[in-house]
């Protein structure tokens, strides 16, 4: 039964666009009737007015005290019939429209097989009835509060992508903007972070189920005007589940986690738009909290798949309880200048010191090993932490550009960021040989951590000739940080870190003939020291890309990236690399009106390769990873012209992405769109996507699904 219902939707979703169309000639029927009526009228009354100034003029000439100059000569039906348009015109109210946009009203049918939550992690479309999109403007006439009104909303009634926007303005008074934007995070593939996925007991142990939803306000006062001052309030905010494991000594226990955290800002500024300069000052604050629990309730085995000492390790009841919360105020300051015509200057600052204050809780009962004695096994264990830290936090930057005659230009600049944390904490753990039986003891710590990075770039940019500019220069970076000795220290001093590098950069864009427009970019930089094994050091980019304009209104456009990083220090050996090759081509002949066509397709290729050490013994393992991929797109849109002045838009195509290498994939994703109108008001449209992706390794990732989508579009 549900099956065949299924087809009776799919073939809904068909039929009703041939339904709609088979009334078209009986609307465009309509229309002309109502035409001719209009002609009609308009030549009775282009009748009427020339009998009545030929009856007004004959007695007229009759009159003994009439002048010839005064005598009304007779209208020709050209100009009766132009006086009369005239007429109408001023009589109606203004052509101009109030209320101006569209609204999509439809539902989507969705038909899925495979892995649902794959699915769900990947594409996440449900079905049911949903506002597709709108978009709507008012523009009231006269009206002291506002000169435009404009309302966008998309993807409402189901969609794990929900968006919103409102605009408003008063031209000279004030300009309003909000966005929301409502986000549903699935993530639940059955390979990632499942130690049970050998036995075909798939459990994520690291999936989330959440809604992301971001506000974000600001007005704006006298725009347009040389001082602009302005005000804003963002608000970002997670809700849901997922499932996150409890680690304690030798093993671990997944249990399920709530989600809770939001952050709310607010800030002010003033803008200064000068002819010559233009200077903007904002001041604002943040408050961010993050409440966050994970809690069981039934006995668990764990992810330990053997006896410890001959028993079964367990955890009866387990919990934990995270709250944090960050206050700071920043400044910000933003300048740009030209002093003189030949010289641009600008400059940014901006200056944080944010406060976090942390509390965390966890208690876990039943069979644990001592964190203190391996040999030891407990029957429960608490924690309880307390903890602070401030991190000041500067940041600024400074450029100019210099044009020194008519070709040469010149420009430095120059970037810092510099932050420290100062932390306190105080750690609680009682361990419990037996329910009432407990030992704490208490860890006092603290932590600094000093890091700064800094940039410096100087290039060349000279025009050989008219259209053939080349560009050279030199990049310095360089910094330090400064952190608590690690644990295995023998001596106690803090651990430095040092970052330096330096290389060259060029690059060219020429212009050969009319039509054809090429650009390339190079990046050489050797690095000395770096903070991380996986930062960048010694690296390689080169960047080519060009475009090409052909006859009949065909673009081509072509591209190709490589970027390469080594690391080579003992003990480290880091090797990434990847590589694009991209080409697009359209086709758009008179603008598109009848026919486009889009073509896309890429090469790519992404290789790692770095040591690490293995948790257990601390012994060297290399990890690789490859992958090479084919990216590809095409689409097409067709006007059809079913009858003489009426017409639809048909569009369909698809897009693929194949891979192979450490996890190969395949991904497919074709389309059709059929587009109607039906009256001037009214217009409908019908839609079918197909996702399929299948995957040679982890083949119960696979899933396949089908969605068909109707609806109408009502015209304002």
């Amino acid at each position: 039964m549900q099956k065949w219902m299924g087809a009776m939707r799919v073939l809904l979703a068909f039929v009703l666009p041939l339904t709609l169309l088979a009334q078209v000639p009986a609307v465009h029927q309509e229309a002309k009737k109502k035409s001719a009526k209009k002609t009609t009228a308009v030549r009775r009354a282009s009748k009427a007015r020339i009998q009545q100034v030929s009856s007004t003029s004959a007695p007229a000439q009759a009159a003994p005290a009439a002048k010839p100059a005064e005598q009304k000569p007779e209208s020709t039906p050209a100009e009766t019939k132009a006086e009369s348009k005239q007429e109408e015109a001023s009589s109606s109210p203004s052509s101009e429209k109030v209320l101006n946009g569209y609204i999509d009203i439809g539902a989507r049918w969705v038909g899925w097989g495979g892995d649902y939550n794959t699915y769900r992690s990947v594409v996440n479309l449900r079905q049911g009835a949903r506002l597709i999109g709108s978009d709507v403007a008012l523009t009231p006439k006269d009206s002291k509060l506002l000169d435009s009104l404009r309302i966008q909303m998309f993807n409402w009634g189901g969609d794990p992508y929900n968006t919103a926007r409102l605009t408003a303005e008063k031209h000279g008074k004030y300009r309003y903007q909000g966005n929301y934007s409502n986000i549903a995070y699935f993530n639940y593939l059955p390979s990632f972070a499942d130690p049970t996925y050998a036995s075909g007991a798939f459990l994520n142990q690291r999936s989330m189920d959440t809604k992301v939803r971001n506000f974000d306000n600001i007005l704006e006062l006298f725009p347009g005007g040389r001082f602009i001052p302005y005000f804003g309030y963002s608000r970002n905010s997670s809700n849901g589940w997922g499932v996150t494991p409890l680690v304690v000594e030798m093993n671990e226990y997944a249990l399920r986690n709530n989600v809770d955290w939001g952050m709310n800002e607010i800030r002010a500024g003033l803008r200064v738009e000068m002819s010559r300069w233009h200077f903007t000052f904002e001041q604002g604050g943040r408050h961010f909290e993050d409440n966050q629990s994970v809690y069981s309730t039934a006995a668990l085995n764990g992810n330990r798949t053997t006896p410890y000492m001959g028993q079964w390790l367990t955890l009866n009841t387990g919990a934990q309880r995270y709250e944090a919360e960050t206050k700071g105020a920043y400044s910000k300051a933003l300048l740009t200048a030209s002093p003189f015509r030949w010289l641009d200057l600008s400059g940014t600052f901006i200056r944080s010191k944010p406060k976090t204050d942390a509390q965390f809780y966890q208690t876990a009962n039943g069979k644990l090993v001592s964190p203190a004695d391996p040999l030891v096994i407990l029957s429960g264990t608490t924690d309880r932490f307390y903890g602070n830290a401030t991190m000041p936090h500067t940041s600024g930057s400074f450029g100019a550009e210099a044009r020194v005659g008519s070709r040469l230009r010149l420009r430095e600049s120059w970037e810092t960021d510099r932050f420290h944390t100062d932390g306190l904490s105080t750690l609680t753990t009682t361990l419990f040989l037996t329910p009432s039986n407990g030992a704490p003891f208490t860890t006092n710590s603290g932590e600094r951590l000093e890091v700064t990075r800094n940039r410096q770039q100087a290039e060349a940019l000279f025009d050989i000739m008219k259209n053939f500019t080349v560009r050279g220069g030199y990049r310095y970076e360089w910094g330090t940080s400064v952190m608590k000795a690690s644990t295995y220290s023998t001596t106690g001093n803090p651990d430095r870190g040092e970052l330096k590098r330096k290389g060259w950069l060029a690059g060219f864009n020429v212009r050969p003939i009319q039509r054809l427009s090429l650009t390339g970019d190079f990046e050489f930089m050797d690095g000395e020291k770096t903070y991380y094994r996986t930062g960048l050091y010694d690296t390689r980019r080169t960047r080519f890309q060009g475009r090409l304009t052909l006859p009949k209104e065909f673009f081509f456009n072509a591209s190709y990236q490589f970027f390469d990083n080594k690391n080579p220090n003992a003990g480290v050996n880091y090797l990434s690399a990847s590589q694009a090759i991209n080409g697009s081509f359209q086709w758009m002949p008179k603008g598109g009106k009848n026919l486009s066509v889009i073509a896309d397709y890429q090469r790519s290729f992404i290789k790692s390769d770095i040591n690490y050490l293995y948790p257990l013994g601390l012994f060297p393992v290399q990890s690789r990873y490859q992958d090479n991929a084919h990216t590809g797109t095409l689409l097409a849109d067709l006007r059809l012209p079913f009858s003489k002045g009426y017409s639809g838009r048909l569009t369909f195509g698809g897009s693929f992405i194949s891979t192979d290498g450490t996890r190969s994939m395949n991904y497919y994703q074709p389309q059709g769109r059929l587009h109607l109108p039906v009256t001037q008001k009214l217009e409908f449209f019908s839609e079918w996507r197909y996702y399929g992706m299948s995957q040679a390794v982890y083949t119960v990732e696979g899933f396949r699904a089908h969605t068909f989508t109707g609806g109408v579009r009502l015209l304002m």
